[in-house]
């Protein structure tokens, strides 16, 4: 009767398990193909950075992605990988390869605007890199961009930056945007 009630319970416990790592999965294979066009603003030895501009798939995806929610259960997990405030809403998210995070800025403004930002990347072996990102957006748009790195002991990437409206106003990113990538 134990054995039966054990394996009863494990079958169960897939069920219920299976949906959410095939939901994670299939946003980050979104992201990663969505991820394969964009401009290359700067690349060296150990990062590039990509600039997908404005493009609203690419936004929504990384908006969309689990480890994006603002109110649910994966705050625990992943906290403050999105953040809304009253200069507008901010993200940033990790690939499942460790490699890449992506990040993603809709200023609170209907104006034009230009996005001046940082991802600061900080390993666990100590190393930092601080990698400048940037975008123009239009019309209450977002943007969004990412940076590969070409090697990696695991960290913790953070987003920080301004958008600067036409109309002379400023939207910063609320401090605390962060996720954390895995070793690859």
């Amino acid at each position: 009767m134990r054995l039966l009630l054990s394996a009863l319970f494990m079958l169960f416990s897939l069920v219920l398990v299976t949906p959410a790592f095939a939901s994670d999965e299939t946003a980050n294979q979104k992201i990663e193909e969505l991820s394969q066009t964009g401009e290359i603003i700067y690349e060296d030895d150990e990062i590039k950075v990509v600039d997908f501009g404005n493009d609203p798939e690419i936004s929504e995806a990384i908006f969309d992605h689990p480890d994006s929610e603002v109110n649910g259960a994966k705050i625990d997990i992943v906290p403050f990988s999105s953040v809304n405030g009253p200069g507008g809403r901010s993200s940033i998210v990790a690939s499942n390869t460790g490699r890449s995070v992506y990040w993603s800025v809709k200023p609170a403004t209907l104006w034009p605007f230009h996005f001046s930002g940082v991802v600061k990347l900080r390993y666990h072996s100590g190393f930092k890199r601080d990698a400048p990102v940037g975008s123009m957006g239009a019309l209450g748009q977002t943007v969004s961009g990412g940076v590969t790195m070409k090697k990696n002991n695991g960290g913790v990437a953070y987003l920080s930056g301004t958008a600067y409206a036409l109309s002379r106003d400023k939207y910063r990113v609320l401090p605390g945007v962060n996720t954390s990538f895995r070793p690859n």
